[in-house]
């Protein structure tokens, strides 16, 4: 997946999300630890992969066992943010979504990369998720600079592979964003 995929697919399973554990959804700045999460494990693997650091563009980033310490980082960061702000300040509420928005992010980009290999049988590309107990594998496009991927498919943008994706996402969000200025949804974050 790509930037844009992802992020689509992170806003879609925290709405997913938030409905279905009765969780107010998270708009403005509440948005940002889910985007963040969303992009976290490129921002991390790629550049280094391309450096020559890591062996694989998905390895560090996208390993579980980094994910769970990094959204433990998250949520005691942002338990410790809400000792020491007012219960009905902007930043208490952030401090109270950030843990879930982090982590479904995060999740939602590791199986957002997962499925492909997942839907076409071929496990031993899965074996990121496990790094660095299982070796990560190695990806032709580790050896060209992420960001010079990223300009040749945003120059067409009708071709993004996730474009449908993003559309829904968009969709998802111009609606709820609607229905909650009508009164009808809680929100964080406003």
């Amino acid at each position: 997946m790509f930037p844009l995929g992802h992020l689509a697919f992170a806003y879609l399973w925290y709405v997913a999300y938030a409905v279905l554990a009765r969780r107010p959804l998270p708009v403005r700045w509440a948005l940002v630890p889910l985007a963040i999460g969303s992009q976290l494990p490129d921002l991390l693997d790629k550049p280094l992969a391309y450096g020559g650091v890591l062996a694989s563009g998905r390895s560090v980033g996208h390993s579980l066992l980094i994910t769970a310490l990094l959204v433990g980082f998250v949520s005691g960061g942002a338990h410790a943010l809400r000792r020491r702000t007012p219960a009905h300040s902007r930043t208490h509420q952030l401090g109270a979504v950030a843990p879930a928005a982090f982590g479904v992010g995060y999740l939602s980009h590791l199986v957002g990369d997962s499925l492909g290999p997942l839907l076409a049988g071929i496990h031993a590309d899965l074996t990121f998720l496990l790094w660095p107990v299982l070796p990560a594998p190695r990806y032709p496009g580790d050896s060209v600079a992420p960001w010079m991927r990223l300009l040749e498919l945003y120059q067409q943008p009708q071709t993004h592979p996730e474009l449908s994706l993003i559309v829904a996402a968009l969709v998802v969000f111009v609606s709820l964003r609607v229905w909650t200025h009508l009164g009808s949804a809680p929100a964080v974050g406003n």
